[in-house]
Formats: C-alpha cells, sequence, structure tokens
C-alpha cells in the first residue's frame, strides 16, 4: 500500500482558524515531524493523553500529502466487538449476517487511494489483530460473507494513548502488528508541557464561540493569566470545554477572572481529580502540577496505575473498579485504560463482583 512522495512543501498552520492552533516549541516540533512524514506513505502511529488533538494531526499529515485529493476516513476502534470491526472495515455482502439486507463498503474501500485513521488501536481483540495484519501486509481483503478479493491502496495512521509496548510484553497486542503500525510515531504533548498556548487555544476557541452564537464576548488579561496556569488533564478538549462554559455564563462581554469556574470551585476536572487522589490515599492536593506521567499516560489513569487496583489474585479490587468505571462513564474500554487493564479483565471482574454496567 505504497505511492508516489509527494514533491510539494506543506504550508504551516499554526494559525488562528486553523485546526491546529499554537506557537509553543513543543507543538513546532511535532508539527515538523507530521509535515516531513506527509510527503511519505510510511504508516504513523500518533500517541499521547486523550485530548491531544490525535485526529487533527491524522488530517494534517493527509493534508499536507501528494493524497490530498483522495478521501480521508476514520474509525474509532474502543468498544467494537470483533465481528462490528470486521464489517465496519472491511465492509460486507448481502445476506452476510442477520440484519444485512445489502452490500455494504468498509472503511478500507471507501479510503482507498486516501488515508484511514484508525483511533484507539489499542482496543482491538487479539482475534482482530491477526485480520487486520493480513490486509495490512497484503494490501488486499474480502468483505465479511464475500469471496471476492479486493485490493485496496490506504496511508495508515493509527493512533492510541495506550502503553503499546506493556501490551506486547503482556500478549496483549501482536508483536508483528506494533512493528507493522509503529514505523514512523509521533508522541503529542500534553497541553501542560505547551507553553503559551494555552491563552491562544482559548481566545480561538472564544471567536468560534461568538461566530457561532452571534457574541462579541472577550477576555480581560487577568481571565486569561488563570487559565494559563490551569493544568488541564483532559487536554485540548477540556480547554474548549472550560471556555465555552464560561463564554455561555459570562456576565458580561468581557469575561472577568471571576467568571472562570476554577476561582469558582466548580472545576469539574480538578473536583474529580481530588476524590480520585483521596479514593488512593495521595491526599486532598491530588497530582501536583509537575509531576509527569510515563508513557504518555493521563493524571486519572496514574491514580488508577495497576498496582493499587490489581490485589494478590488478579482480580481488581471492588473499589477501584467501580470508581474507575464512574469516571469512565461506565464504558469498560476507558476503564480499561484507567486501570492499565485489558477490556476483558475489566469484564471478568465486574462479573466476579456481581457489578451490573449502566447503560445511559
Amino acid at each position: 500500500m505504497a505511492g508516489s512522495d509527494d514533491e510539494k512543501g506543506p504550508k504551516s498552520v499554526v494559525q488562528s482558524g486553523a485546526e491546529i492552533v499554537g506557537e509553543s516549541a513543543a507543538l513546532k516540533e511535532v508539527l515538523e515531524i507530521a509535515q516531513i512524514v506527509a510527503r511519505s506513505n510510511a504508516p504513523v502511529l500518533l500517541r499521547g493523553e486523550s485530548g491531544t488533538g490525535k485526529e487533527f494531526f491524522a488530517k494534517l499529515i493527509h493534508k499536507s500529502s501528494s493524497r490530498r485529493e483522495k478521501p480521508f476516513v476514520k474509525l474509532n476502534c474502543a468498544a467494537l466487538s470483533t465481528g462490528v470491526l470486521e464489517s465496519e472495515l472491511f465492509g460486507h455482502v448481502a445476506g452476510a449476517f442477520t440484519g444485512a439486507v445489502a452490500s455494504k463498503a468498509g472503511r478500507f474501500e471507501m479510503a482507498n487511494g486516501g488515508t484511514l485513521l484508525l483511533d484507539e488501536i489499542g482496543e482491538i481483540s487479539g482475534e482482530f489483530q491477526a485480520k487486520l495484519l493480513r490486509v495490512l501486509q497484503e494490501g488486499e481483503l474480502e468483505r465479511v460473507g464475500g469471496t471476492r478479493t479486493l485490493k485496496v491502496n490506504v496511508r495508515l495512521v493509527c493512533a492510541t494513548n495506550k502503553d503499546l509496548e506493556r501490551a506486547v510484553a503482556a500478549g496483549e497486542f501482536r508483536a508483528d502488528l506494533y512493528y507493522r503500525i509503529n514505523v514512523v510515531p509521533i508522541t503529542l504533548p500534553p497541553l501542560r508541557q505547551r507553553d503559551g498556548d494555552i491563552p491562544r487555544l482559548a481566545e480561538e476557541f472564544l471567536e468560534r464561540f461568538n461566530r457561532e452564537n452571534g457574541r462579541s464576548l472577550s477576555f480581560a488579561p487577568s481571565a486569561l493569566d488563570i487559565l494559563a496556569k490551569c493544568e488541564f488533564p483532559g487536554n485540548i478538549r477540556e480547554l474548549q470545554n472550560c471556555v465555552q462554559r464560561t463564554a455561555t455564563l459570562a456576565r458580561s462581554s468581557v469575561i472577568d477572572p471571576q467568571d472562570v469556574a476554577c476561582e469558582q470551585g466548580r472545576c469539574y476536572s480538578a473536583i474529580l481529580r481530588k476524590a480520585v487522589a483521596e479514593k488512593i490515599g495521595k491526599g486532598a492536593n491530588g497530582l501536583a502540577r509537575d509531576e509527569t506521567v510515563s508513557m504518555g499516560l493521563s493524571h486519572d489513569a496514574a491514580a488508577f496505575a495497576p498496582e493499587t487496583a490489581i490485589g494478590q489474585s488478579g482480580l481488581i479490587d471492588r473499589e477501584r473498579l467501580e470508581q474507575a468505571m464512574v469516571t469512565a462513564g461506565w464504558v469498560q474500554a476507558k476503564a480499561a485504560r484507567l486501570l492499565g487493564r485489558t477490556p476483558r479483565q475489566v469484564a471478568y471482574s465486574l462479573r466476579r463482583h456481581g457489578i451490573k454496567p449502566k447503560k445511559f
């Protein structure tokens, strides 16, 4: 699945109005790598904490490549069963299974000639890993229930916030698939490492809010100073939510410090972090601002580290399990990442403890 290199140099997107906004050295470094990588067809693995903008970087790579006129197709692999994932990626023929009333092209076919983003690649089952590896190696597939072999030519970009090296060592992720997708790894910096970018992003999000709502709000410098000091463990996504919430509840056309949630004791991220820290005995202050987490795991993931959550029998502690499920919104795949375990282990522990998953 290869093609010719792009001869045209990609343009910078570090500007207001672009999907990627910022001027920090950390951001510029990964942007430069992404733009260089875009000129080839090598598989890319985007790594980093949740909310760091992996999908935007995948789009940047696509738009900066020779495949820019072809489709950009994405699929989130988290919480999808092997059967559903196989149908979504490879497609199916009519009558392949109950409900398959018509043939359907899969994401590989839809992305032919272009770029395919597989998000949450670390969550796919061992069974499907083998099927995916075959397609990547041979560049061909059959739809579910079909017999005709289809050739596909896609540029693969995968994304994950999971420690794949640990997963490979534990036998949860195939080493051969790991080497196939990890040709060019790019680790995106968390927002707390992007010096000076929080005010730029906050103003960009406020500008978007104004356009969408017919408003003309602005930040007082003191309000931006407060935001710049926040950790935002949810990274860009959390900052965007914070700006939207603040703008919606602002008392005047100028957003002052008293409008910011953390000044009112209503920062839910801080409340959650404090609750998690108290649960595991780290104290009321939670994680310090400069405390680092290895392998790109989020602060919440560190709070649920395996050594604190797993008993001697290998069964996940009930209290830790329930806390992780609540934090993850009762999505088992997300809870597994917080606990540093597999979705299968989470499901097993839920059954053993007699905990019934809640549906929303």
